[in-house]
């Protein structure tokens, strides 16, 4: 009759000594975001898009690309270029450029989640709309070259002055 109160007490031990470990022992977390290489779709972007693809240049090393995206056709209709290319900031957060040669009014909308507009900002020898989209904690800039065929969309939950960072360093893609 004593071995099932030794058991329990053993098994109870057991479960007391596992938990102290999981609460003690914290597991690891993916501190910094995997860097990726955008070389290949930029590469193939400045090969087919039909207007004069940019890409930044200069961006501290601190701001570590995540993601990058092509698409030619799809969802921007036949005949379009569409460039995603994501960002970590120093700070954490996201930020990312979007850029395409479909219907500017189109893009802008979906890209900036229908942000408002908040009015114009002088970045690199271009103007910029700004737009806000706080129930997503979104912060946007676009720009649309009407001579050149394009828009630029950098957007994220980055602060502005990263977005802006972003945005001022775009220059012609050399592929």
């Amino acid at each position: 009759m004593n071995r099932v109160p030794r058991a329990g007490a053993s098994a109870l031990g057991c479960l007391l000594a596992a938990a102290v470990i999981v609460v003690a022992i914290p597991m690891p977390h993916a501190a910094e975001s995997a860097a990726i290489s955008y070389r290949g779709d930029l590469t193939s972007l400045v090969r087919q898009a039909p207007y004069l693809a940019l890409a930044p240049a200069g961006l501290p090393a601190s701001w570590v690309p995540v993601s990058s995206g092509l698409a030619v056709g799809g969802a921007n209709g036949a005949g379009t270029v569409t460039w995603s290319l994501g960002y970590m900031t120093p700070g954490g957060s996201l930020a990312s450029l979007e850029e395409t040669n479909a219907s500017a009014a189109a893009f802008i909308r979906r890209m900036t989640n229908d942000g408002t507009a908040l009015g114009p900002a002088r970045l690199a020898e271009r103007t910029w709309t700004l737009a806000s989209t706080p129930s997503r904690g979104q912060r946007s800039l676009y720009y649309t070259s009407v001579a050149g065929g394009f828009t630029l969309v950098v957007t994220g939950n980055a602060t502005w002055a990263q977005l802006r960072e972003l945005a001022a360093s775009l220059h012609p893609a050399a592929g």
